[in-house]
């Protein structure tokens, strides 16, 4: 007998307000007081030391359910290890902001440092993925976001689909050996 867990769905309604997030609930980056250049020189400099090439960022906004969020499209290659280039792009979407009479006259400020949020937590994700290239083996950092061109799927979406994995993982280098390490930690 086969146990499926039930999952619950995530509604795009559930995403937070920027006005409602704080640092106590693990939110980081909203109070940041750098610039979106500096921002998007640290996301480049992040990018880079993954392996890929940003080739620029594209400011707009998402439509999500029934919310508008302000956001961008980073696009990107990574060098495959044949020496070919693979385009992609990563959609960021900040998160929405409260739009009613009350909140009015701090309407763009807080859209500014939505943006801001945004870029700093992709460069906090970016930095952790780094770290997670470290630990493991074969990882190929940039991929699970990437979103195709032609198909807008992930990368992980593709892999998962066809045989385009046997061609990003490293042959052999570093496999893992049964029994090489210690059971009890």
């Amino acid at each position: 007998m086969n146990f499926v867990p039930e999952q619950p769905k995530q509604e795009v309604e559930d995403v937070p307000y920027f006005d409602d997030v704080t640092s106590n609930a693990g939110w980081r980056g909203h109070t940041t007081g750098k610039s979106f250049e500096t921002l998007k020189a640290e996301i480049i400099g992040a990018v880079g030391r993954l392996g890929g090439i940003v080739t620029g960022f594209q400011r707009g906004t998402f439509v999500i359910g029934s919310r508008k969020r302000d956001g961008f499209q980073m696009h990107y290659v990574v060098e495959q290890s044949d020496g070919t280039m693979y385009p992609g792009r990563m959609d960021i979407a900040a998160l929405p902001i409260k739009d009613d009479a009350r909140h009015q006259r701090s309407l763009e400020k807080r859209r500014e440092k939505s943006l801001k949020m945004a870029l700093f937590m992709l460069r906090e994700a970016l930095d952790g993925t780094w770290f997670l290239q470290q630990l493991s083996p074969g990882y190929a950092p940039l991929m699970p976001w990437m979103l195709e061109k032609s198909s807008g799927k992930t990368i992980t979406q593709l892999w998962s689909e066809s045989v385009f994995s046997d061609h990003l993982l490293p042959s052999g280098e570093g496999d893992f050996v049964e029994g090489e390490f210690e059971e009890s930690l």
